[in-house]
């Protein structure tokens, strides 16, 4: 019979003598408390990045010396919302032996080892996305992330940081280093701290350009500092304080699972808060767009569009409910616009064959095609859908008040229900198709994972999941 490992050991602490006492509620997260004559102290699971060992000799016996890494944040004391971020190390010995298993750097990270290049340039890059969210992502690179990695022994010629200089700027790293190389059989990690738009920045270069047979795929370690953050949500990046650095030293790369959009010439970007417009990429006389989180039309793609500008962001995450607020219920005291567009979902039939279903309704309020289960880190809008596992979803609301609509997304602020509501479609798809019949271009704008793709009259849009794997997530 096995025995449970001992929540308790005597050992020390900045050389001192402490008692240290692990507990956990219902088995999940946990507190370490450590007590030393005249004083106490609590380290919350939540704040751990990982724990380093060190074995040493101490005359004829060895000591486990370790080193706890952990992330403080300070909620933000000014309008700009931003929290401030700090790495604590604390130096210890024999700490009780659950919670060292629990949070212990088992192995060096190999990602984060990554071989230079003979020139002895590295191949770990760190991008900070400088605007992304609030604006955190610099402050936390300075005092929190560069501080880690030095604890783990890579100092600042180990990686090679990048700020971001334009909205374009992690397209173009991508293009000009991290796609050679990965062409070339060169191993790399992105330690990328931004929103879900970074990973989607890389993930479209890739998947837009053809691999070599040496192709090695790019392993990404994301920091959450975006808005919505979807992705990270989705995957448990962002289950704790350390915005998912924790995952970067403990966890393990996976492939990141992505689609593809097509959608008809006359589409293009809207860029510079709806004012301009870019060509999209094209192929076959088709636009095309990829993404890993979400393809929206209707409210969705709506309030992200709305709700993208200098003035929306300072709110944060509160941005998209801000703008629904406005959609739903606009300032004339007129009905919510209904969209209208032809919809047809491709699903598996009984023996696994691809069969076409047209939506008889060609009115819609809501309808997302999506990879991940949450949009934001309570708003669990697809909740069939686990981490990373490939399948698309299709969420959709007819032609129904908005009320009803702000009642359903409610339930799925509270974890679900929202699916098997009578005014609710819900499925697992292979892809969807839309024919938009929509005469003012406010409501033919599409959501790709943040971006804003206005479709022209007339025009149409088809979303299926790409089988091509071209980036791995540490999580």
């Amino acid at each position: 019979m096995d025995v449970p490992p001992v929540p308790v050991s005597n050992g020390t602490a900045l050389g001192h003598d402490v008692r240290f006492h692990y507990e956990q509620k219902n088995g999940v997260d946990g507190t370490l408390i450590l007590k030393w004559h005249g004083g106490e102290d609590h380290i919350h699971d939540s704040q751990v990045v990982g724990i380093t060992q060190n074995p040493q000799k101490t005359g004829k016996s060895e000591v486990q010396s370790q080193l706890i890494l952990r992330v403080i944040t300070s909620p933000s004391s000014s309008k700009s919302n931003k929290s401030s971020f700090a790495l604590r190390t604390l130096p210890v010995t024999n700490l009780p032996q659950n919670y060292l298993e629990r949070h212990v750097v088992t192995n060096t990270p190999e990602h984060l080892f990554v071989p230079s290049n003979g020139d002895g340039s590295p191949n770990l890059h760190v991008i900070v996305s400088i605007r992304s969210g609030i604006g955190e992502a610099q402050q936390y690179f300075n005092d929190v992330l560069s501080e880690a990695l030095a604890a783990i022994d890579l100092d600042r010629s180990a990686y090679h940081v990048h700020l971001t200089e334009s909205d374009r700027f992690v397209v173009e790293i991508t293009e000009k280093i991290i796609l050679p190389r990965a062409n070339q059989g060169i191993e790399q990690t992105i330690v990328l701290l931004s929103g879900d738009g970074g990973i989607v920045d890389i993930v479209n270069v890739l998947l837009s350009a053809s691999q070599s047979d040496k192709y090695v795929k790019p392993t990404i370690g994301l920091i959450c500092m975006g808005t919505g953050n979807a992705l990270a949500n989705s995957v448990g990046l962002n289950r704790d304080a350390t915005r998912g650095l924790s995952s970067i030293f403990r966890g393990t790369p996976r492939n990141i699972p992505a689609f593809t959009v097509r959608f008809s010439s006359g589409s293009v970007f809207l860029t510079d808060e709806g004012r301009r417009t870019e060509s999209l990429p094209l192929q076959s006389g088709c636009g095309i767009v990829h993404g890993v989180v979400v393809c929206s039309w209707a409210l969705h793609a709506s309030l992200v569009a709305d709700s993208d500008t200098a003035e929306y962001r300072k709110f944060g995450a509160q941005r998209f409910q801000m703008a629904a607020k406005e959609l739903l219920a606009p300032d004339d005291g007129s009905a919510p616009h209904v969209y209208n567009g032809k919809i047809t979902l491709y699903k598996a039939d009984e023996k696994g064959q691809e069969i076409s279903e047209e939506v008889p309704d060609t009115k819609t309020s809501y309808i997302v095609a999506t990879m991940v289960s949450n949009f934001e880190e309570n708003l669990r809008i697809s909740p069939a859908s686990t981490p990373l596992d490939g399948q698309l979803r299709v969420l959709r609301f007819g032609d129904i008040p908005g009320a009803d609509i702000m009642r359903l997304i409610g339930m799925a602020l509270r974890g679900g229900g929202h699916e098997k509501d009578d005014m609710a479609q819900y499925a697992a798809i292979s892809g969807l198709r839309i024919q938009f019949e929509e005469s003012d271009t406010r409501w033919r704008r599409v959501c790709v994972d943040g971006k804003i793709i206005r479709v022209e009259e007339g025009g149409w849009m088809e979303v299926r999941r790409s089988h091509k794997d071209v980036v791995n997530l540490v999580v």
